[in-house]
């Protein structure tokens, strides 16, 4: 069986569990573009936080003490083609923040950045973790100072992603056919913005919401990147009680969507497989 790695990157409480979680529950039901052809090997890890969003709960932060949980699982991307174990390595938001903040990045995750076929980068629409970000000249100078010793220094969230990206660009590999790796950007909580702002697209409001961050992406050149806006559950949990109601009487597995662009205009499925297909798809 051949085998392809997915890293998933991004700050504290940006959504990589949660999506992780509601991965899970489309492969187990058989929803989406992609087909499990078996069990995950650390089926305990993902349950867990199934049972949390079962609740109508998200799952916490992940334990940065706590022993490292990748997710493996066989899988198809299509009917014709042959099982491929795909393989999500755990590292937490935590972790990439700090290495990001000291300049120091193990060398077991460069590994696995060196090794892996694509990344989800991920970044939570207003997360109480959010540090603002600031204008495109501080922002700038920051970047410049980042590296020289201040501790103490609160990096905004929109250079962390800038420096994540960049290691991204640096240490991915070129698919074994000769094509550049894909990046699939992942905006979380896409429910937590109206209408109107979600109507005009997630990379709109990453142009508004961290433009030195949308202005790296534009300029990418030796990845394929795609913008997602994503939902787990598809509404507000805490203060929405018509929906908490109703989410309670839902499969898991249809509530939540990604929303991306198709054809010049943004599209909504509830196939929260698609990103994942689209970065490790031949």
């Amino acid at each position: 069986m051949s085998r392809k790695s997915i890293i998933l990157v991004g700050g504290p409480d940006s959504g990589k569990s949660n999506y992780v979680g509601r991965l899970w529950a489309s492969l187990k039901a058989g929803r989406g573009a992609l087909k499990r052809t078996g069990m995950p090997r650390n089926i305990e890890y993902v349950e867990s936080i199934c049972e949390h969003l079962l609740r109508g709960e998200f799952a916490g932060r992940t334990d940065t003490n706590s022993e490292r949980q990748d997710f493996c699982i066989p899988l198809k991307t299509r009917e014709d083609t042959e099982p491929t174990e795909l393989i999500v390595p755990d590292f937490t938001g935590e972790l990439w923040r700090d290495a990001i903040k000291n300049s120091e990045i193990p060398r077991e995750w460069l590994d696995e950045l060196e090794n892996a076929d694509g990344a989800l980068l991920f970044v939570r629409v207003h997360s109480p973790l959010n540090v603002q970000p600031l204008d495109w000249v501080t922002s700038r100078d920051i970047l410049r100072k980042h590296g020289e010793g201040n501790e103490e220094l609160e990096l905004p969230t929109q250079v962390i992603l800038c420096e994540l990206l960049r290691h991204l660009q640096q240490r991915l590999a070129d698919k074994p056919n000769g094509t550049r790796p894909r990046l699939a950007v992942m905006v979380t909580a896409w429910d937590n913005l109206d209408p109107e702002k979600q109507a005009v697209g997630p990379m709109e409001f990453l142009r508004k919401e961290f433009p030195l961050f949308a202005g790296a992406l534009e300029d990418l050149e030796r990845m394929e990147m795609r913008v997602y806006g994503v939902t787990i559950v598809g509404g507000d949990l805490k203060r929405d009680d018509k929906f908490r109601k109703r989410y309670q009487n839902m499969i898991m597995a249809e509530s939540g969507t990604v929303t991306f662009e198709s054809g010049g205009s943004w599209q909504e499925s509830p196939d929260v497989t698609l990103p994942v297909a689209w970065v490790i798809e031949d």
